[in-house]
Order: structure tokens, then C-alpha cells, then sequence
């Protein structure tokens, strides 16, 4: 199998900003011990620019630029000069980078801004425990021993599609109120096990959509739509491949058309795509790797051999007389899927074959 457009998504580094010398000193020993971390010091700390230390001149021009580079921020400064700083910065918890902010002694570490999804808690705990100070949490689901849905979405790779709705669900889980959850393959069932506030879909009673209380809130783990009129956090599981054949010159406007305008009929969000999938003839096909680009996808390239054992329920005759196999987008979303199953059967345009197969989740 060859992969195209594979690469590592970036991991910004961590910023370490300090003003005064006791605190550049802290800076710099953090650095020592936090991988890919970077510091910004005041132009007059020579000695610390001397040791690889960036200059800055004002720090009102300096945190715009950390805040669009940098994962992670840590502040040895007051919490007041930090907060009044990033106030016009804010815009979303799922994407603002981490902020932590300690004294120049150390000894508290306070995480400040994107707790959960950003990581700065964990940031904080592990400034802490190198520094000896004392991590300062205040998130609630933290302080209480709740679970964190946003945390627990992280771990289990389910992408956010609302976050505005995380607050609405946190606060249900804090506070104990009737939380529907539909979640068809038990994704979730460990991470809220215990909770008695809960309940599943589907489970012995209830196995249909229809049914799905309108006046609570929910929570949807699923690659389908939720129905309308349900008030519910989304999650994306990232289990869908689609399996793609194209004709040599194929315009990439044609494969996502056609992407969109299935996926869209059959209800089903382009979120949860984990992959494509094809032929490796087709390796050097630009539509094929323009399309993965622009979906922020992989592709996998599958050799004829491997294509040709697959089972598929629309064959073509006119493919196997071209390249030699019977089928190119339903067998290589198959294989791609590994153990799954095809949910939606090979659509084409003039030049474009789609087919998706759902990857099985293994509990």
C-alpha cells in the first residue's frame, strides 16, 4: 500500500514568556526541561538571548504573534497583565492555544485559558511538577471528579462539530440532569460509566431515532445527522473510507460535487471521513491528491493484487477489461476499512466512481 498527502500534523511549540530577571531565569530552566518549548525574554536580558533565547520589545506585540504560532503559552507575569493581554485574542476553546500563567517563584501554576481541549491543565500540572509549585485547577469537572466530555472526545479521536454546545452538556453532567446519549457503538459507555443521569440509545428499549426526548439536552456519536429539532453536542467518529476511481485528467471539482452531493442525500457528514482510497495506478493523480489536500485527509494507494481478491456488489466489466480488476472505488474502500462493511454502494459522474465503506468499532 502507498500513502499520499500523509503528513504529521504540526505541533506548534510551547511559549515561554517572561518579564523580570527572576523570571527569565525561570524561563530558562523550563526550557531545558519542556521539549519544544522556546522563550521570549525582554531585549535587555542579554544573557538569556546569549543562551538562545528570543527578544521581544512590548509584549502587546508579542502575544498576537504566539498566540497564531504556539500551541501552548506559560507566563511567568502576573495573572492580571496575562488576562488583560489575551482578552481581544479569545475565540474559541476548541481553538485557542493553552495558557498558563506562574509567579516567578513558582509556587503556583494556574491554568488559565483552554483547560480541557487545549491542555493547559495537564500544561499546568506538569510546570508544577517540575518546579515543585502547586498546579491551581478550577475547572469544575476538574475540581468535583466529573468526567470531561470535551477531554473524553479528545482521547477517543471524536471530532467537536458544535462546541458551543459543550457548556450546555458539561453543565448537565455536573449537575446531574437527564442527559440522553445515542451511541450506536458504545463509544462512550466506559468513559460515563457510573453516571446515573444517563440514558442510552439505543439500548434494549429504545432502539430508534424518533423517539429521542426534544425538551433535554443529548449527546450524538455518529457519523449520521442527528434528526431535527434535537438539542445535542456532536461528536465525529473518524470512521468512514471513501473509496475513489477517476479517469485520467478528472477535474478534482468533480470528486468533491459528487462527495458532497452523496453524502448530503444519505445523511451522512463528511466529519467522519477517516480516509480515501484507490488504486495505486493512480498514485500520481492529481485530482485524487488535490481531493485529499482539500479534505485534510489521507490518501491510500492499494496494488491491483490486493483489489482483486475483494468481494464487491457492483462489478464492472469495462474496468476489469481497462486495468484489470472488477472494481475500484467499492473494493478499495473495503480493503481500506479492513473489518467494515460498504454503506453506500459505488455512485459515479461521467468520469468518477465513489463508494464508502464504515470502519467496525471494536469495543
Amino acid at each position: 500500500m502507498h500513502t499520499g498527502n500523509q503528513k504529521s500534523p504540526h505541533e506548534s511549540p510551547i511559549a515561554i514568556v517572561a518579564v523580570t530577571r527572576n523570571g527569565v531565569r525561570l524561563a530558562m530552566q523550563l526550557q531545558a526541561e519542556l521539549p519544544g518549548s522556546v522563550c521570549f525574554v525582554p531585549r535587555r536580558h542579554q544573557f538569556a538571548l546569549a543562551m538562545g533565547a528570543n527578544a521581544y520589545d512590548h509584549l502587546g506585540g508579542l502575544f498576537p504573534e504566539l498566540w497564531k504560532s504556539h500551541k501552548s503559552l506559560v507566563c511567568i507575569m502576573a495573572a492580571g497583565i496575562v488576562v488583560r493581554l489575551i482578552t481581544r485574542l479569545l475565540r474559541n476553546k476548541a481553538t485557542d492555544p493553552a495558557v498558563v500563567v506562574m509567579d516567578e517563584r513558582a509556587q503556583f501554576v494556574i491554568s488559565l485559558v483552554s483547560g480541557h481541549l487545549g491542555g493547559a491543565n495537564d500544561l499546568a500540572r506538569e510546570v508544577a511538577a517540575l518546579t515543585g509549585g502547586q498546579a491551581v485547577i478550577t475547572t469544575a469537572s476538574d475540581v468535583d471528579g466529573r468526567p470531561s466530555i470535551d477531554l473524553i472526545a479528545r482521547e477517543l479521536s471524536l471530532e467537536i462539530e458544535n462546541p458551543s454546545m459543550l457548556a450546555r452538556t458539561a453543565r448537565a453532567i455536573l449537575e446531574e440532569e437527564s442527559l440522553w446519549v445515542f451511541d450506536p457503538d458504545g463509544r462512550l459507555r466506559k468513559s460515563l460509566a457510573g453516571l446515573g443521569n444517563i440514558v442510552w440509545w439505543p439500548d434494549e428499549e429504545r432502539q430508534g431515532e424518533s423517539d429521542l426526548p426534544k425538551g433535554s439536552p443529548g449527546i450524538w456519536v455518529s457519523e449520521r445527522m442527528p434528526p431535527p429539532g434535537v438539542d445535542c453536542l456532536i461528536l465525529r467518529p473518524r470512521n468512514l473510507v471513501v473509496g475513489l476511481g477517476c479517469n485520467r485528467g478528472t477535474g478534482v471539482d468533480e470528486i468533491l460535487g459528487l462527495l458532497k452531493e452523496v453524502l448530503g442525500r444519505t445523511g451522512v457528514s463528511a466529519a467522519s471521513i477517516r480516509n480515501l482510497a484507490s488504486i495505486d495506478l493512480k498514485t500520481d493523480e492529481p485530482c485524487l491528491l488535490d481531493a485529499s489536500a482539500e479534505l485534510k485527509r489521507p490518501i491510500h494507494f492499494y496494488p491491483r493484487r490486493e483489489l482483486e481478491g475483494m468481494v464487491v456488489p457492483n462489478p464492472s466489466p469495462v474496468v476489469e477489461s481497462h486495468i484489470g480488476v472488477q472494481s475500484v472505488c467499492e473494493a478499495a474502500a473495503l480493503l481500506s476499512a479492513g473489518k467494515g462493511n460498504l454503506v453506500i454502494p459505488k455512485q459515479k459522474t461521467a468520469n468518477v466512481t465513489l463508494a464508502v465503506a464504515r470502519v467496525d468499532y471494536l469495543l
